[in-house]
């Protein structure tokens, strides 16, 4: 019963009510969220600060909290920049300054409530401790902590400055209010989180090929275009498994799926989790390797490939001589979108196809004469 007990509270407060696994997986999800939602926060935020700093020169009534709103305005505009062009690189930071853009607005609420209504009891804060918490999805225990902070400041600042009569119905109101919106933020980031899991699982029922387990042709298409689109480089391999139909004819399809699952196990191996790993119809398969990348890396993966190949699938019948061909082209140097990239590749492929297969070759080192018969072809 204990132990029972003990791993609800893990997997309600550290991983919001699923598994260790799937909180990992929906990382980019929560990341992308928040951002989104920080995006559109910060930016009300700057609106709204800006409103009161600009009423603070004429009204007399705000001119006492120009300082804080001009504070505020700074703060909120630097987190919208942050959210428009740091955070999309480095979505890492994402919760950290989520937190910080919080703080801010938890700052405002508590020196309105308690510096500024030194002789009333503060009523936006505590609609703050609980509506402003349900923006971010994170872990509970991380944004339980947070509030019981701003909570421990507010109840300080209220003491120092009011009466206690005052100050104790601030500190009664804090207390009960914050452990009302701790249940109300966990329930709201269980449920989001969970939606994001289903989304994910959905997805990636879409996207995956389910005899490789690798991307499927709409995805990786998808997924190269997006990176090359938003400005990213990369080296494109086009690989074809060579004599594949014979294996077909002579064992039948089976055989085949089980060729073309353990292939897909090859690439898995050989390259990174960040890399885009697709197949793309039939025995046709790209590899794209997002980012500036060494050639001497480039050919010993591909090498890696077509050896870890050779010794893990084995085919008995001696006739067919079984292995895979790759084509390398680099983006943007080789082509500056996707269609383009793919086409200098597969002229690559069909190179070491027509050369004696089982290797790879570059675009950039293909013979002239060999390059202008291609010309010829297309003008035909």
């Amino acid at each position: 019963m204990l132990s029972k007990f003990k791993e609800y509270l893990i997997s309600t407060f550290f991983y919001a009510g699923i598994t260790p696994e799937e909180y990992d997986s929906i990382r980019s999800a929560r990341e992308e969220k928040n951002r989104g939602i920080l995006f559109v926060t910060s930016g009300l935020g700057t609106v709204v600060f800006l409103a009161l700093l600009v009423m603070s020169f004429f009204e007399a009534s705000y001119n006492k909290n120009m300082f804080l709103y001009g504070a505020l305005f700074v703060c909120e505009v630097l987190v919208l920049f942050f959210a428009w062009k740091f955070l999309p690189k480095k979505p890492d930071y994402t919760t950290m300054i989520t937190y910080i853009s919080i703080f801010a607005i938890f700052a405002y609420s508590i020196i309105l409530g308690t510096f500024n209504s030194p002789t009333i009891t503060s009523t936006t804060f505590c609609v703050f401790l609980i509506a402003i918490p349900m923006i971010i999805i994170d872990r509970p225990w991380r944004l339980i902590t947070f509030n019981a902070a701003q909570v421990v400041i507010f109840c300080i600042c209220s003491t120092y400055v009011k009466e206690w009569e005052v100050a104790s119905v601030d500190i009664l109101n804090a207390v009960s209010f914050y452990f009302l919106g701790a249940v109300l933020n966990t329930y709201m980031i269980k449920t989001k989180a969970k939606e994001l899991t289903l989304r994910r699982y959905i997805e990636h029922d879409r996207d995956t090929d389910p005899l490789t387990l690798l991307y499927n042709k709409a995805a990786v298409s998808r997924e190269i275009s997006k990176h090359i689109n938003e400005g990213g480089t990369g080296v494109f391999m086009f690989v074809d498994l060579d004599n594949f139909k014979k294996i077909n004819d002579t064992y039948g399809h089976a055989m085949g799926d089980d060729v073309l699952h353990e292939f897909g196990d090859c690439i898995r191996r050989i390259f990174r989790h960040t890399d885009i790993l697709g197949r793309f119809g039939g025995d046709e398969f790209i590899i794209f390797l997002p980012h500036p990348i060494d050639d001497d890396v480039v050919s010993t993966r591909a090498q890696d490939l077509l050896d870890l190949m050779n010794e893990t699938i084995k085919i008995e019948d001696d006739t067919i001589d079984f292995h895979a061909s790759i084509g390398i082209a680099k983006c943007p140097e080789n082509g500056a979108t996707y269609e383009d990239v793919m086409e200098k590749a597969d002229q690559a492929l069909y190179y070491s196809k027509k050369n004696g297969k089982n290797m790879y070759m570059y675009y950039d080192q293909l013979p002239e004469d060999y390059l202008k018969s291609l010309e010829e072809q297309e003008e035909k």
